[in-house]
């Protein structure tokens, strides 16, 4: 039964690539290989949700691999990418490969190679509000802006040491930070301030299914004085702010505690700003018996934008020391382009417009004993919800879809 299933579901796929192409295009045979991770136990990934995707008409095709890790669809000439997503007991798998062409003479065989994250939990951003708002008077307003950090496992885990990153680039071009064959590098460059929790080690603990905000500017957004009354939170009960006092320019909330700004590629930059355009975030820890003044006093630890001149040094954070990454991106299409390695965020997720007073949220998976399970399968694309009325120390009390 289960092979006539699949089965099925490729000769559907197959039929609606078929009647989805241009009319009267050519098509050719197209085969996919799904391969699971060096140690895996098993080299062909059987059961794999496949989705291809033509880069410059937006059409997708579903496709679900064979129990020999293949499946063959027939596309017209074009740039494709295809995506690939797998769920077992233990894992989230999951596989990008892009800037496929689709040949008219030879074999077409592509392949896609799953990255496995656990599901044993852990710090995760739970909410990210970068957006802004707009003020009575039609500006645009960006201090509200806020990262909370939640807890998604059953041990209580200590914040001191641990430190978030925006990345470079911003806006709408592709990173320059890649390998000589286009892959992005083992490295994220990180972009303005990059911060830390402050403490010795075991000063801010986060008990299990709790959470913190970090906040920009930890104020009633809709009451104070320099705030916006039609800003859509109020951060006075935030637990950590972004001050960033070398600017000479920020305004500290003395009941919120500082992180620690151990880099930044700006220093005239007063706040700590999540680009409104979308931004990767990384939480990341050092390698033990590394202190952050010796990472950014080592050399090797920075890098300039590859073929370019400008002297600006990034902070370079190997893709192993994230805790959890998210790839917020642009609002349109075709300016979304990758900073993070599958193995942090295989997917991005966006807001649909700059300034609309919205963020963008973790999907509930669970509620066990009224407390939330967000789910985190390293592909924000499936693990977000975009465009939500921010709720700051709240969380739902219903499973999303």
């Amino acid at each position: 039964m289960k092979k006539c299933t699949i089965f099925l579901v490729v000769l559907l796929a197959g039929m609606a690539a078929l009647t989805s192409c241009k009319k009267g295009a050519q098509l050719y045979d197209v085969t996919i290989w799904a391969y699971y991770p060096e140690g895996y136990g098993k080299n062909y990934a059987s059961d794999v949700d496949i989705v291809v995707k033509n880069t410059i008409s937006g059409q997708e095709f579903n496709l679900v691999t064979s129990p020999l890790g293949t499946v063959t669809i027939q596309l017209e000439e074009g740039m494709y990418k295809i995506s690939a997503t797998k769920e077992t007991d233990d894992f989230y798998l999951n596989g990008i490969t892009e800037n496929l062409t689709v040949q008219p003479t030879g074999v077409n065989s592509w392949e896609v190679h799953l990255v496995a994250t656990s599901k044993a939990g852990g710090l995760v951003l739970k909410e990210i509000y970068y957006t802004g708002s707009k003020t009575e008077g039609g500006s645009s307003y960006y201090s509200d802006q806020f990262h909370e950090i939640y807890n998604n496992s059953d041990e209580l885990v200590y914040l001191d040491g641990i430190c978030i990153g925006l990345t470079y680039p911003i806006g709408s071009t592709p990173t320059e930070f890649v390998k000589d064959d286009g892959s992005l590098m083992d490295r994220i460059p990180c972009n303005f301030q990059t911060l830390m929790f402050p403490g010795t080690g075991q000063q801010y603990p986060l008990e299990p299914r709790t959470s913190v905000v970090l906040a920009m500017d930890a104020i009633d957004h809709k009451t104070d004085p320099v705030g916006n009354p039609l800003s859509p939170v109020n951060l006075a009960g935030a637990q950590f702010e972004a001050f960033i006092e070398a600017a000479g320019k920020d305004t500290d909330a003395p009941q919120a505690t500082n992180m620690i700004v151990i880099y930044t590629t700006s220093t005239t930059m007063h706040d700590w700003l999540h680009s409104v355009n979308g931004q990767g975030v990384i939480l990341f820890t050092l390698p033990t018996g590394l202190d952050w003044q010796a990472f950014v006093a080592n050399p090797d630890n920075f890098m300039t934008k590859p073929g370019s001149t400008a002297a600006t040094q990034y902070l370079m954070v190997h893709k192993d020391w994230v805790i959890d990454g998210v790839e917020c991106n642009r609002t349109e299409e075709d300016k979304r382009f990758k900073r993070l390695p599958v193995s942090v965020d295989a997917g991005m997720v966006w807001s649909l417009a700059t300034y609309n007073s919205k963020s963008v949220r973790r999907k509930v998976e669970k509620i066990l004993d009224g407390k939330v399970i967000y789910k985190d399968s390293n592909n924000s694309f499936n693990d977000f919800i975009n465009d939500q009325d921010p709720t700051p120390f709240v969380h739902p009390t219903t499973v999303d879809n």
